[in-house]
Formats: C-alpha cells, sequence, structure tokens
C-alpha cells in the first residue's frame, strides 16, 4: 500500500484558475450609489441600508494637488490617505445580496453579513484581500491597476498607494500591529520587503533573493513574526529585528518550484511545495512547523498526510481521479481512490475510507478543528470520517438548499466542529440550520480567524472539472487487504454478466445480489481519446454522455466470478467487499 500526501488543493486552484475567464452572473441591482457621510463605524448596522463613506468624487480617481508625483516618491512614502474609497452595508440572515462586487463577512451565529466595496464602482472590476486584524486590500484585476486600496475595518481609516508607478507597492500580508509590504520597480520584484506598523510607520526594511514567482506570507498569529515564501525558500522574520532566516529549502528539481505558507491551526504553519513542469504539478509535500514565541519555529515531524489540528492523526490519500477537464487523464494506482487515516507519531494505521475522495473543483478535504475527524467526499455527497470513540462515518449535506455549485464542506476553524461553509452559505449541523445570504455570484469562499467569520467575494471561479471513480463508501479497519473484490447489491434480481463492454453485448450470466466478484486485470490496450467511449484502466470502460465534460452515464468494469467466470459489470450495482 503507497500513502500519498494531500495534494489535490493545488490541482483544484490550478485547474481553477486555468478555467476562469472573467465576469459572473450580475446580481439584480447594482452596487448602491455612496452617500456623502462620515467614515465607517465598526461596528454592523441592523438593517439592510447602504451606510457610505464616500464623496462626491470618490478618493480613488484623484490624486490631491498637494501631494508630489508618484515617480518623486519612494517606500511607505507612496501611501497617502483615501477617505470615502469603502462603502458598507450590513444584510439580514436570508437577504439576497444585490451588488456587483465586494467582499463579505458572514457571522455564523448571526446570519447577519457585513459587506465591503469599493466606492463608485459599477462592475466587478477589482479583487478583494482579507488580512487577520481587520484590513482589506483591494486593487483593480487588470494588472495595469494604478492603485491599491486598504481599509482597516474597525476604524474606518482607508488609504491607497500606486501600483503602476516606476516605485510602487504590494500588500503581502498583515496582523494586528503590523504591514508587510513588497517594493516593486517598474512592476518588477525588487527582493525588497518592509515592516510597517499599524499606523503605517515603517518598522524594518529588508530583502531575500529576487524572484520573477511572487511570493505568499503570513504573520504568526501572535504577530510577532512572518513566515514568507518566495519560490523554492521560506523565510522566517522576528518583527523585533526585521533580519529574515531560512525556514525550508524545497528540494532541486529540473522544473517549477513553487511553495506557499498556509495557517495549520492557531499554532501552527503548513508549507506547502508543489513541483512541475510545463505548468502540470508532477508531486507536493507538505511540511509542518510550530510557531514558538513568535520569531521561532520549530519542525513538527508527522507522517505523510495533512496533520489534524492538534497532531495526533494524519490524513493520506491512495488513488487519483480518473479524469480532469483540461489535464486529460491522470494514471491510476488504484481506480477507486480511498483516504487513509494514520497515527501521526508512529505512522500506523487507524482505518480506510474506500471511495472517498478529497477534492473537487473549488473544494478540499480538511479536518475539523476539534481533530476528531476528516471530511471527505463520497459518491452522494459528503462525509466526516470520525476517529473516536470508534471509527464510523457521519452524513454531510450535499450543497446549501437551492445552490447548483460544489462549494463546501469547509470545516470552520473554531466553533467546535459544528459549523461548515458552503460557498457563502454556512450550515450548523448542531442545529441542522443553514445561515447566510440567500443568492449570492460565485466567487472564492474561505474562513477567518473564527467560525463567526466566513468571507467570501462575488466574482467568478471557472468552471474546471474533477471527475472520481466511486462506489458506495466502505470504512475498512487494518490489516487492510490489496485484493479489490466486490458484491453484487440493490438489483432487486440479479446482474448481468456480459462478455464484452455494452448494453448490446451477450449475457454470460445473471449475479444475484451477494455474489462475490473480484477485479480482473487485462492486459488489452486502451484507447485515450477525448471522444466516444473512454478507458483511463484497461479493465474499465466508461461511457459518456458528451466528450470531456460530462460524468459517465455508466462504468463497465471487467470482473471475474468465483468460478472463474470473467466479464463486464455495471458498476452501479456494485458494493465494496
Amino acid at each position: 500500500m503507497r500513502l500519498a500526501p494531500l495534494a489535490l488543493a493545488a490541482l483544484l486552484v490550478a485547474l481553477a484558475l486555468a478555467a476562469c475567464t472573467g465576469g459572473g452572473e450580475p446580481p439584480p441591482a447594482p452596487l448602491p450609489t455612496a452617500e456623502a457621510t462620515a467614515t465607517p463605524t465598526a461596528t454592523p448596522t441592523a438593517t439592510a441600508t447602504a451606510t457610505s463613506e464616500a464623496t462626491s468624487t470618490p478618493a480613488p480617481t484623484a490624486t490631491p494637488a498637494a501631494s508630489p508625483t508618484p515617480e518623486a516618491r519612494s517606500g511607505l512614502d507612496l501611501i497617502e490617505p483615501a477617505p470615502g474609497a469603502f462603502v458598507r452595508r450590513t444584510f439580514e440572515d436570508g437577504e439576497d445580496i444585490d451588488w456587483e462586487h465586494g467582499v463579505f463577512v458572514l457571522d455564523a451565529e448571526t446570519g447577519r453579513t457585513e459587506g465591503y466595496a469599493v466606492a463608485g464602482l459599477e462592475s466587478d472590476e477589482h479583487y478583494y484581500d482579507v488580512h487577520p486584524g481587520g484590513w482589506i486590500a483591494t486593487e483593480d484585476r487588470s494588472w495595469r491597476a494604478e492603485w491599491g486600496l486598504l481599509l482597516h475595518r474597525e476604524t474606518g481609516d482607508s488609504w491607497r498607494w500606486p501600483r503602476s508607478a516606476p516605485s510602487a507597492l504590494l500588500l503581502e500580508a498583515a496582523s494586528e500591529e503590523h504591514l508587510l509590504f513588497r517594493e516593486l520597480d517598474g512592476g518588477d520584484s525588487t527582493g525588497s520587503f518592509i515592516l510597517a506598523g499599524s499606523g503605517l510607520d515603517e518598522v524594518a526594511r529588508f530583502s531575500v533573493s529576487a524572484r520573477d514567482e511572487d511570493p505568499h506570507a503570513l504573520f504568526s498569529p501572535d504577530g510577532l513574526a512572518a513566515a514568507l515564501a518566495v519560490a523554492d525558500t521560506v523565510y522566517t522574520v522576528p518583527v523585533e529585528s526585521g533580519h529574515p532566516a531560512v525556514l525550508f529549502t524545497a528540494q532541486p528539481y529540473a522544473g517549477t518550484v513553487d511553495s506557499r505558507v498556509q495557517r495549520w491551526d492557531t499554532a501552527g504553519l503548513r508549507v506547502r511545495v508543489w513541483y512541475g513542469n510545463e505548468g502540470k504539478t508532477d508531486r507536493t509535500e507538505e511540511h509542518y512547523f510550530r510557531w514558538d514565541g513568535g520569531a521561532r519555529l520549530r519542525l513538527h515531524a508527522a507522517c505523510p498526510g495533512t496533520l489534524s489540528p492538534d497532531g495526533r492523526y494524519a490524513a493520506g490519500t491512495e488513488g487519483s481521479p480518473y479524469s480532469t477537464l483540461h489535464w486529460g487523464y491522470i494514471p491510476l494506482d488504484d481506480p477507486w481512490p480511498s483516504v487513509v487515516i494514520t497515527d501521526a507519531e508512529t505512522c500506523s494505521l487507524i482505518f480506510r475510507i474506500r471511495s472517498a475522495y478529497w477534492g473537487r473543483v473549488h473544494w478540499s478535504a480538511e479536518w475539523l478543528s476539534t481533530s476528531d475527524g476528516f471530511v471527505v467526499g463520497v459518491r452522494d455527497g459528503y462525509m466526516v470520517a470520525r476517529v473516536g470513540p470508534e471509527p464510523h462515518l457521519t452524513d454531510l449535506p450535499l450543497r446549501a438548499p437551492h445552490d447548483p455549485r460544489w462549494s463546501g464542506p469547509d470545516p470552520a476553524p473554531t466553533g467546535g466542529g459544528r459549523y461548515f461553509g458552503y460557498g457563502p452559505r454556512v450550515y450548523d449541523a448542531a442545529e441542522n440550520r443553514w445561515r447566510g445570504p440567500s443568492d449570492v455570484g460565485w466567487g472564492p469562499f474561505w474562513w477567518g480567524d473564527s467560525h463567526r467569520e466566513r468571507w467570501f467575494s462575488i466574482g467568478y471561479w471557472g468552471e474546471g472539472g474533477v471527475r472520481w471513480l466511486l462506489l458506495p463508501p466502505k470504512m475498512e479497519l487494518p490489516p487492510f487487504s490489496d485484493e479489490i473484490a466486490f458484491r453484487v447489491a440493490r438489483t432487486g434480481s440479479c446482474l448481468r454478466l456480459r462478455e464484452e463492454p455494452g448494453a448490446d453485448s451477450r449475457i454470460l450470466a445473471c449475479l444475484p445480489d451477494g455474489e462475490r466478484l473480484l477485479f480482473a486485470e487485462r492486459d488489452a490496450e486502451v484507447e485515450q481519446g477525448w471522444s466516444g467511449t473512454l478507458s483511463p484502466h484497461s479493465s474499465l470502460v466508461l461511457e459518456h454522455n458528451e466528450p470531456r465534460t460530462s460524468t459517465p452515464s455508466r462504468v463497465w468494469v471487467h470482473v471475474r466470478t468465483e468460478d472463474g467466470t470473467e466479464g463486464w459489470v455495471s458498476d452501479g450495482y456494485l458494493e465494496h467487499d
């Protein structure tokens, strides 16, 4: 048995970006016209009436006459106040969001949503980044952005800085007390970074090797240090000294190497590394570290896979999707994927879920914040693979009501494992109820620091597609057998065993419910085209309603009966044995 790291989150992001064409379904009404009022308050209002801080001429479209030109400034001197740059509005639970753009935060306990958007825009021209400490940043989507904008939610203060001048800035990360900016020269990275205080005063400067790749950064939970990933190297930067130190360097590789730093739990850091060639991911790695006193990190040893927040368990994977929309077929180690849960200290196997997947389009599997369960996808929806007190599976909804998107469930980082994000909505498993807006366009969705912050923005992620070959899920305890076997089920009579794959083929036998079958490998050549009958495995034939994009209407499996007869059966009447 081969235990591979959880890798599909990177694949899904790559697929979504590759398919992105821009634009989304237009909501019913444009962004409300901004009123000329004072700067926003930190407390959300209880009504859906727009409260605004914009003047009649929004600051992002004009430079104050007294300010020097951006070409004459550099560093934090490029930043200037931009009063009225954002509007804010509160939406009640179940209310439609009729804005065409913006970023929103849903309180999972009340269902109330607070929205923020750039004033004066009538279309989805900006994307929004949300940072810890109450910071919201935005810039133009076109890569020709003239200005970056920043809002502090609590104070209502907003600022701007040039993006297209010879000297420009990019905000990479923020905490309660500090912000990390990257300096650009003519749009190119210089490798120079500026640590700023919450008042946008310079605290320290440092440089790392200048790379063409965009870096990725975050601050430790206590704000005393930052982690910065640039290509194959991850640095840590204590705020007190501002001196970067190498934390991690990826293995040498002939292709491209891309690393990202992510929050693991309240005290941990996850480094994900992608090794690829020509835009395709060859393999991925995950490395875990724990923050220790903010400025130092120490390695947390673990088995391959995704660690639970308490570090006790690891969720690994076996098998691959049978196809993706844009990349063609991925080689199959096992036609039916599995998720394997192990003890993170000893790497000993605890249980395995057959026919369970860990990623699809805009979703990837994650641990509950309580560490006692791992959310997986199955043929008819989603389940939580519970570790204790005895291993078992519990059901979760397939999707939010009236929402056809595959965008959940995403467990909240706090809340005792009861809250799950499905796109812009939240499912409360303890009360079996939904909270959030009733209608919102496509966009990225993510949790903030707690279950009280479910963030989303209005945009478009493209279509993409990842297809898994699945039977009804089955939990298995070790020792595991390498034999792939089935039982005939749910026929009500018997299952036809055919000479060749296809409903017109000659019937060899009719197998009753409960009959045991073995998966029979074949040495036949396999067609790998995009039209007609597709066969990613020599013992499987997938019939599609349409080439490339559709889920198979039927999967034919080559099997052997207990008396040695070989033939083909439909997988709709098979269960794992």
